[in-house]
C-alpha cells in the first residue's frame, strides 16, 4: 500500500506513483513552524533543563500519582513533550520523477516512477539525488534482496508547498485586477440598464405601446439578432402573393420619459419580383425594402451621395430586444458612452446568450453538430488526462480504452472544423448576395476586394481574442499554481510554455513551432482553424473571378495535404508511445490533417448558400445518399477498433465527406423539423457556449483530475469524470462569456456602427 492511501501496489507489475503522504509531511512541517516562535530545539537539549528534569524525577520518585499531577501542570514537560513530538528540522515534499531500467532485462523504454519523499527543507536537488542512489545501493547489495540490479535516473524534481502564494505572481495579480475591473463595469451598467425606458406618444396616428409588448410582439415577426458568425439583420415579416411582398414598415421614435414606446407609422411598399431566398426567409434586411443606408452588420454601410438627406429620418434597426436604447447607429452625441456602456450590461448579455433568433435558423443542425463536437473533445481529453494519473491505467501500446478513446476521437476535431468552414463561407457569401462590395467597405475594385479580405480575416481574431487572452493567462496562473501544490505533474509544461511562449499563442502561430513549446492543449485547434481561415477567406474572394480555377486549387490542395498526412502517419505506425500523451500527440495533434474538413466545409457552406434552401432531388437518389452517407460514418467510428492507426488517416477526408449530405438535407428539405427539435434557447445557448467550453474545459478538468484524490480509468469513472467536468464548465463557460465575449463582441460592433 502506498502511504497516501491513493493507489495500491499492483499484484502483476508494479505502480508506477508511490507518493507517500503530503498530508503529514507538511503537517510536521506546519508543527515545526507553529513552535520555532517560542524557543529552538537547542533549548531542550541544553545541561539546565536536562538537570532539571532528573532532579524533579528523584524527588518525586516515591510518589507516582504526584509525579503525575506535576507533569501535568508543570510547563517545562509540556513543552519537552511537544518538542518530542514535532520534527528536529523544517521539512519540505518533493516529488520526484524516475526513469527506472532493470540492467539485465531489455527495456523498450525506460519505466516512468513518480515517488514523493519528505526530506530536510535544507536538502537541495543534488542532496535528494544523492540519498535515491545510496537507497538503491543498499538495497542491490545486501545479500538476502534478491532483486534485479537497476539504473535510475532523475527525470524532474519538484517541491511542493501546501498553499500557492500569488503575492510574487505578477500575472495572478494582474488577472485579478482586470476581472475586478470588469466586474465594477459590468456592475454600472446593470444597474444603469435596470433604470425604466419610457417612450412618449407622438401623434395622433401612432399607437401606444407598452415596451414589452413591443419587444414581444416584434420577436414574434422573426426578427434576428446576429449570431457570432452570421450576418446582422434586422427581420420582418414577409408574405408572399404573386411575387410581391408586402411589408409592415416600423417606425420607431426616439425615447423619452413617458411608459409607453410609441410605434409608428404602419405603410405598406409593393416590391415587385423580389422575393429573398426561402433559407434567408428569417435575415431578410430592413433596408432593401425601406433604402435604408443603416443596418445591423459588422461592416461599414455608405449611402450615396444624393441618398443622404432621404435616410437622414430613417430610424436605425434595433438590435437587441432587451432595450431600445442600443441602437446600431447614434441618435445623439451624449449618447456614446452610455451605448458603449450598455454592451456591459448583464441583462442584454444574458438576452443575447439565451436568444433563440439567429440569423439562419435552417443551419441549426449545425450549430447542433458543434455542440456534439465540443462535449466529445472534452470527453477525449478528460479521458487522456485521467488515465494518465489513474491507479490502474494500463500500457498505450496495448490497444486499450484509451488508445481507441484518442483514436476514435480524431473525428470530433474533422467535425469541429468541417462546422467552422461551413459557418465561415456560408456567411461570407451571405454577405456577397446581400450587399456590394462598396456597401460593405466603402470601396470598390479590387482595393475593395483585398479590404473586405482583411476585414472579414481580421473581424474574427479580434473577435476571438479577449476571451482567448484572458483563459491563455488563466492558465498560466492555474498551471503555476498546479506545479507548485500538486503531488502529479502531467508531460504538458504550461508552468513554463504560458510564460515564455504566450504571444504565438495570441499571433495563432503556435502550430508554427515545436509541440513541446504549447501553450494550453486546445490551443493547435485555434491556431489551425484560424490560418485553414484565411485561406478559406482568400479562396471565397477569389472565387467570384475564377470559380474552375479555386475549386481546382482548393481539391488539389485536399489531395496534396492528405497525402502528406497519410505518408506521415505510415512513419509514425510502430512507435512506442509512452503515455496517453504521447499518443494524444500522434494521433490528435495533425494541422494537415484538418485540411480537408475545413474545405469541405467551406464547399459546403458555398453550397447552401446556392441552394436557397431548396434541395430537388429524387427518393431514389436520396436513399443512396443516406445509405453511402451513414456508412461511411459507422465505419470511420469502428475503423480505429479493427485495423492499425497507420489506415486512420484516411478518416479525415471519409468523415466530412460523410456529414456532407446531413448537412445538406437537414438545411434544405428537413429545414423546417430541425427548427421545430432545435429551436430552443438551450440549444442556443450551448451553440453559442462552445467557444468558452473549448477554452475553459482543459484547465478545468487539469484543476479537478490533479487534485489528491484518488482516479480511474474505467469506462464508468470516465464517464462519471466527464459529467462532472462538463457541468463545471458550462457553468464557467456562462460566467466567461457574461464577463468577457458577449459584452467584448457587443462593444466591437457597436464601434464598428458608430465608425459607419
Amino acid at each position: 500500500m502506498d502511504a497516501s492511501g491513493r493507489y495500491e501496489s499492483g499484484l502483476f507489475g508494479g505502480n508506477k506513483y508511490w507518493l507517500g503522504s503530503k498530508a503529514e509531511c507538511l503537517q510536521l512541517d506546519n508543527g515545526f513552524i507553529a513552535r520555532e516562535g517560542n524557543e529552538t530545539v537547542d533549548e531542550f537539549q541544553d545541561g539546565d533543563y536536562l538537570n532539571a528534569v532528573l532532579r524533579r524525577e528523584k524527588y518525586f520518585q516515591g510518589d507516582a500519582d504526584e509525579w503525575r499531577s506535576l507533569v501535568r501542570r508543570d510547563e517545562l514537560f509540556k513543552r519537552l513533550v511537544a518538542a518530542d513530538h514535532t520534527a528536529p528540522h523544517r521539512l519540505a515534499y518533493n516529488s520526484v520523477q524516475l526513469s527506472l531500467n532493470l540492467t539485465k532485462i531489455t527495456m523498450a523504454e525506460s519505466y516512468g516512477i513518480t515517488l514523493g519523499v519528505c526530506l530536510p527543507r535544507s536538502c537541495s536537488a543534488d542532496d535528494v539525488v544523492a540519498v535515491m542512489n545510496f537507497s538503491i545501493m543498499i538495497n542491490d547489495n545486501l545479500k538476502t534482496n534478491k532483486t534485479i540490479p537497476r539504473a535510475v535516473r532523475v527525470k524532474s524534481l519538484r517541491r511542493v508547498e501546501e498553499t500557492y502564494s500569488i503575492r510574487n505572481d505578477m500575472g495572478a495579480v494582474l488577472l485579478i485586477l482586470i476581472t475586478l475591473i470588469l466586474l465594477v463595469i459590468i456592475t454600472i451598467a446593470t444597474v444603469v440598464d435596470f433604470d425604466v425606458v419610457r417612450c412618449k406618444s407622438h401623434n395622433s396616428k401612432s399607437m401606444s405601446f407598452d415596451l414589452q409588448k413591443f419587444n414581444n410582439n416584434f420577436d414574434s415577426e422573426n426578427r434576428t439578432m446576429h449570431d457570432e458568425n452570421k450576418v446582422h439583420t434586422c427581420d420582418v415579416l414577409a408574405k408572399k402573393e404573386s411575387n410581391v411582398v408586402d411589408m409592415e414598415t416600423l417606425t420607431i421614435n426616439n425615447i423619452s420619459n413617458s411608459n409607453n414606446i410609441n410605434l409608428v407609422t404602419v405603410k405598406k411598399v409593393v416590391k415587385p419580383n423580389v422575393m429573398p431566398p426561402s433559407i434567408t426567409l428569417d435575415v431578410v434586411s430592413m433596408e432593401r425594402v425601406t433604402g435604408s443606408c443603416k443596418r445591423c452588420g459588422k461592416y461599414k454601410k455608405q449611402c450615396a451621395a444624393d441618398n443622404l438627406k432621404h435616410n437622414e429620418n430613417l430610424a436605425a434597426c434595433p438590435r437587441v430586444k432587451s432595450f431600445a436604447s442600443i441602437t446600431t447607429e447614434p441618435k445623439k452625441e451624449e449618447k456614446f458612452f452610455k451605448s458603449l456602456l450598455m454592451c456591459f450590461s448583464l441583462r442584454y448579455s444574458w438576452k443575447r446568450i439565451f436568444n433563440t433568433n439567429m440569423a439562419n435558423k435552417d443551419l441549426l443542425f449545425i450549430h447542433l453538430l458543434r455542440i456534439i463536437a465540443t462535449f466529445w473533445i472534452l470527453f477525449l481529453h478528460i479521458a487522456v488526462i485521467a488515465n494518465y494519473v489513474s491507479d490502474n491505467g494500463g500500457n498505450v501500446n496495448e490497444y486499450n480504452n484509451v488508445y481507441h478513446t484518442i483514436a476514435t476521437g480524431t473525428l470530433a476535431f474533422d467535425t469541429l472544423f468541417f462546422v467552422s468552414g461551413l459557418f465561415s463561407s456560408h456567411h461570407f457569401f451571405f454577405l456577397k448576395s446581400q450587399y456590394t462590395v462598396e456597401e460593405l467597405v466603402s470601396f470598390g475594385g479590387a482595393c475593395g476586394q483585398i479590404l473586405q479580405f482583411i476585414c472579414f480575416v481580421t473581424n474574427r481574431a479580434i473577435r476571438l481574442l479577449p476571451s482567448y487572452a484572458y483563459v491563455l493567462f488563466l492558465s498560466a496562473v492555474l498551471s503555476r499554481r498546479t506545479y507548485h501544490t500538486s503531488v502529479l505533474a502531467l508531460p504538458e509544461s504550461d508552468e513554463i510554455n504560458c510564460d515564455q511562449y504566450w504571444w504565438r499563442n495570441l499571433l495563432y502561430l503556435t502550430t508554427l513551432f515545436p509541440k513541446e513549446q504549447q501553450c494550453m492543449q486546445i490551443s493547435w485547434v485555434l491556431s489551425a482553424e484560424t490560418q485553414l481561415h484565411v485561406f478559406g477567406a482568400l479562396a471565397c474572394s477569389l472565387s467570384a473571378s475564377g470559380r474552375r480555377l479555386i475549386f481546382s486549387l482548393v481539391v488539389a490542395a485536399i489531395i496534396v495535404a492528405t497525402a502528406a498526412d497519410v505518408s506521415s502517419a505510415f512513419a509514425e505506425f510502430g512507435l512506442y508511445l509512452s503515455s496517453p500523451f504521447a499518443a494524444y500527440t500522434t494521433l490528435i495533434e495533425r494541422p494537415l490533417g484538418r485540411v480537408a474538413p475545413y474545405f469541405i466545409g467551406v464547399f459546403a457552406g458555398w453550397l447552401l448558400q446556392r441552394l436557397e434552401g431548396r434541395l430537388h432531388i429524387s427518393k431514389t437518389k436520396a436513399s443512396i445518399l443516406w445509405l453511402w452517407s451513414l456508412s461511411v460514418l459507422a465505419t470511420c467510428v469502428t475503423l480505429p477498433w479493427v485495423v492499425s492507426a497507420r489506415w486512420c488517416s484516411w478518416q479525415h477526408v471519409l468523415w466530412p465527406l460523410a456529414l456532407l449530405w446531413p448537412a445538406t438535407i437537414f438545411a434544405t428539405r428537413f429545414g423546417s423539423v430541425t427548427r421545430h427539435l432545435l429551436d430552443s434557447s438551450f440549444i442556443a445557448a450551448l451553440s453559442r457556449l462552445c467557444y468558452c467550453i473549448l477554452l475553459l474545459h482543459g484547465v478545468i478538468a487539469r484543476s479537478v483530475l490533479l487534485a489528491d484524490s484518488t482516479l480511474c480509468s474505467d469506462s464508468l469513472c470516465i464517464w462519471s469524470y466527464t459529467a462532472g467536468v462538463s457541468i463545471l464548465t458550462v457553468l464557467s463557460a456562462l460566467v466567461l462569456s457574461l464577463l468577457v465575449e458577449t459584452p467584448c463582441c457587443s462593444l466591437l460592433r457597436r464601434l464598428s456602427d458608430y465608425a459607419a
